[in-house]
């Protein structure tokens, strides 16, 4: 079944609030992608569109194409943030399910990755106020800032498109 803006059920509020703000501009990534539900999404929304998953260790890397499945439309990739996006021309890349701090370790280690990126879309669990400050603060990007709410729980995130 095809991914629309209308995401099946696998994908609770939290992730189709993401799946709905990434721009529809391939090739794209979904850094640090866990179970891999967004990266498959983003996937079956474009077929034949290239779309990476990565994992910053073997283990979650081998967990993570275990998921996806054999002939998956996901490539996983393995490295630390955006270094496996270097050289890929990737177009953009969502950075989620992690804390504020680490998303903004994730960018301050790969800048020229991330600014060579035509958008970034961020959605931290927690330590949303530091990563604001510091994204705001770099004056790298335009902000957008939208909301969900997944079990009572507000879940703030980010579209960055560089100035």
């Amino acid at each position: 079944m095809i991914a629309t803006k209308n995401a099946p059920a696998r994908l609770g509020p939290r992730l189709r609030h993401l799946l709905e703000l990434c721009p529809e501009d391939y090739p794209v990534a979904d850094v640090g992608s866990g179970h891999g539900r967004l990266a498959l999404e983003l996937a079956l929304r474009r077929p034949g569109a290239t779309v990476y998953a990565t994992e910053a260790r073997p283990g979650p890397a081998q967990e993570l194409r275990r998921l996806l499945g054999p002939g998956s439309p996901v490539r996983v990739l393995e490295g630390r943030g955006l270094e496996p996006l270097q050289g890929l021309g990737c177009r953009g890349a969502v950075v989620a399910g992690m804390g504020g701090h680490t998303i903004r370790e994730i960018l301050q280690l790969s800048p020229s990755v991330a600014l060579g990126l035509d958008w970034l879309c961020l959605q931290p669990m927690q330590d949303w106020e530091p990563l604001w400050s510091w994204v705001a603060g770099s004056g790298w990007w335009d902000p957008q800032v939208t909301s969900c709410w997944e079990r009572s729980r507000v879940y703030r995130s980010l579209l960055l498109r560089p100035r």
